[in-house]
């Protein structure tokens, strides 16, 4: 008699920026026991095929005592294949798993997966937590762009010693200019041409481009100008928030270090928070508590709109990167799209992840 049933899913497709932030390689991976008794000596193996490289995952249970166990959120692979960090297009490949019980083998079986690109994001609600990790501050072409911008900061601060220093001056507008310096860079220098996005072969993801890749091809969708700004604004040590509409993103920024400590601590909770019991959050069926804390969804959209029209959080319309469009035009039309809480998705605070141990994707550029 077989000692243990083995119940295995495992998801189409792997998202490479899903691993990276320590989500499950498998949807399931469950141990039964079929006996009274506690079984010995069961080993799990779990390996993921990554071009001709195996990259496995081993674990052993001296002793289940437990009548169920289930194992998919301990299954760690490493991510350390460059391949894996550099796929331009899908890649049919295979996870491989083995259990056995005392030397014998109860479980074995292939299923056959699809490597999506590090590049492609699963563009939902219940994936977008992670897409802090496409905020990208190291990648080459930043610095080029923060570089170029210091000439415009000198200009606009009739400073010739002017430089980017963050929220090191205690002034607000002192952040302020230094995001229209980059923004005025960008507009002049790069020249930047909206367009859609590269092929994804799938309604449910979107291949967003790297800033080097952006600086490349002079060309961006609304999600990819709004990560490159969150990448210049972080390079700086500004703290930029991305905000996700249906159909749309554009970027923002806090103007104080203290307005965002205030944001992350709930040192206190704001007037238009709803109260626990509220009638309509509870008919609309809204969580009271994200999961995940650098991510602010519907139930926070008055929250939000306080903050930036107390003027502690500033959003810009980034697509604006690609006309003749000045600072202020960005600030007016980036608040225009807070309009309508109907149409608002969330807003995804990139220096709280990081906090949290969202990081930047690993991303290798060609």
């Amino acid at each position: 008699m077989i000692p243990i049933q083995v119940d295995l899913d495992v998801a189409e497709a792997i998202n490479y920026s899903l691993l990276h932030n320590n989500r499950p390689l498998l949807d399931k991976l469950t141990l039964t026991r079929l006996t009274q008794k506690p079984v010995e000596a069961i080993t799990i193996q779990v390996e993921l095929c990554v071009g001709a490289e195996n990259y496995p995952y081993r674990y052993t249970i001296p002793l289940m005592e437990e009548l169920q166990l289930p194992l998919s959120s301990d299954v760690i692979i490493p991510l350390t294949a460059s391949l894996s960090r550099s796929l331009h297009e899908r890649v049919q490949s295979a996870v491989y798993v083995k259990v056995t019980c005392g030397g014998q083998t109860v479980f074995e079986d292939t299923r056959r997966v699809t490597l999506i690109p590090v590049d492609e994001w699963l563009d939902d609600t219940k994936n977008n937590p992670w897409l802090p990790s496409f905020v990208l501050p190291r990648d080459p072409a930043i610095l080029a762009i923060i570089h170029a911008s210091r000439r415009y900061l000198v200009g606009i601060l009739d400073d010739p010693g002017a430089g980017f220093d963050g929220y090191q001056q205690d002034e607000q507008h002192a952040v302020d200019r230094q995001v229209q310096a980059i923004w005025t860079a960008l507009v002049n220098e790069y020249r930047l041409q909206y367009i859609n996005p590269p092929p994804a072969y799938s309604e449910q993801t979107q291949r967003l481009r790297t800033p080097s890749e952006i600086v490349a091809s002079n060309t961006g969708t609304c999600i990819d100008l709004a990560l490159l700004l969150a990448s210049c604004l972080e390079y700086v040590g500004i703290f930029p928030v991305v905000v996700l509409l249906t159909g749309h993103a554009f970027v923002g920024y806090w103007r104080s270090e203290e307005a965002h400590d205030d944001f992350v601590g709930v040192a206190k909770v704001p007037a238009t928070v709803p109260t626990v019991g509220d009638a309509a959050t509870r008919n609309a069926g809204l969580c009271y508590v994200d999961p995940y804390g650098w991510r602010l969804t519907k139930m926070s959209y008055a929250e939000i709109m306080a903050y930036v029209t107390s003027g502690d959080l500033v959003m810009l319309e980034a697509t604006y990167l690609t006309g003749a469009y000045s600072f202020k035009d960005a600030q007016t039309e980036g608040r225009a799209n807070l309009r309508s809480q109907k149409e608002f998705d969330s807003l995804l605070d990139i220096q709280h992840a990081r906090s949290l141990n969202v990081t930047p994707l690993p991303i290798i550029n060609e």
